[in-house]
């Protein structure tokens, strides 16, 4: 019981900071679209507020952190990211993730050309930046503390439908790729993601593979972006994307659970010896 309030602690505390830092600093891009003429989408003056509000979730890691530092086992927030060691079999969980994005974006989207791989290495450390470390937060803080208090799947759907939250003051700025599709099939694409990259995690035990790989989605869904509709950044939904997110969803989740399952019992037969 001590354990699950001192969860609950945590995610309060991390939603109050992640929510406040990224919401007020989007709330400025719109009060400047709506009232000023100004911080216009992929103005240089619009990237100050946008990073600042991209980073809610890694700023408030840190607090969190700090804040509840006798929970966590790292002697320092560097290795509560970079700490775990990554083995062979690691590497290959990663490899087998990268290279269903790019099957991902070739099946849904067509995407398909070569160059289309150099240019998300390029891009991968700005990726990183503005996407990827995010994970530190729902990765590193929320989902395992969610986890505690309730059980995985209702965590996964909690954490998706957050996250998707979290996102949505990017449809009130305009020009934003956002913007440009429901946010009903965002929230679902959410929930996707949410499983695929906790399964990541749960199999990896390492963070920064999560930060790696959520830059890399969002590098494979840009080329989607641009390259499948000739820079007019908006995403082709149709019933091919809808299916691999699907394959993905089903497959994640029964990953999932089947290592929670095999964690239980682990558990469960060290406490009975």
């Amino acid at each position: 019981m001590k354990q699950k309030k001192r969860s609950l602690e945590q995610i309060g505390f991390f939603l109050l900071y992640t929510f406040s830092i990224t919401w007020l600093s989007w709330l400025v891009i719109i009060i400047g679209n709506t009232y000023f003429n100004a911080l216009w989408y992929g103005e240089p003056l619009f990237w100050i507020p946008y990073s600042i509000g991209s980073w809610g979730a890694v700023i408030s890691s840190y607090i969190i952190y700090r804040q509840f530092k006798e929970n966590f086992r790292e002697a320092s927030f560097r290795k509560f990211v970079f700490g775990k060691t990554i083995d062979k079999k690691v590497w290959q969980i990663f490899g087998l993730f990268t290279i269903w994005r790019l099957l991902m974006i070739w099946i849904a989207f067509g995407i398909n050309k070569p160059i289309s791989i150099l240019s998300i290495i390029i891009n991968l450390p700005l990726l990183i930046l503005l996407g990827g470390l995010e994970e530190l937060g729902w990765r590193g803080i929320l989902q395992p503390q969610l986890e505690k208090a309730i059980n995985y799947l209702p965590s996964i759907l909690m954490v998706g439908t957050i996250w998707s939250l979290w996102h949505l003051p990017l449809w009130f700025i305009k020009g934003s790729p956002q913007s440009s599709f429901p946010f009903g099939l965002y929230l679902f694409s959410g929930v996707v993601l949410t499983s695929s990259f906790t399964t990541l995690y749960k199999y990896t035990n390492n963070l920064f593979l999560c930060v790696l790989s959520h830059a890399w989605f969002n590098g494979c869904i840009g080329l989607a972006l641009y390259i499948g509709n000739n820079g007019a950044l908006q995403l082709n939904l149709d019933w091919k994307a809808i299916l691999v997110f699907s394959v993905e969803l089903i497959v994640s989740v029964i990953l999932g659970i089947a290592y929670s399952r095999k964690k239980s019992s682990y558990v469960n037969q060290h406490f009975q010896n």
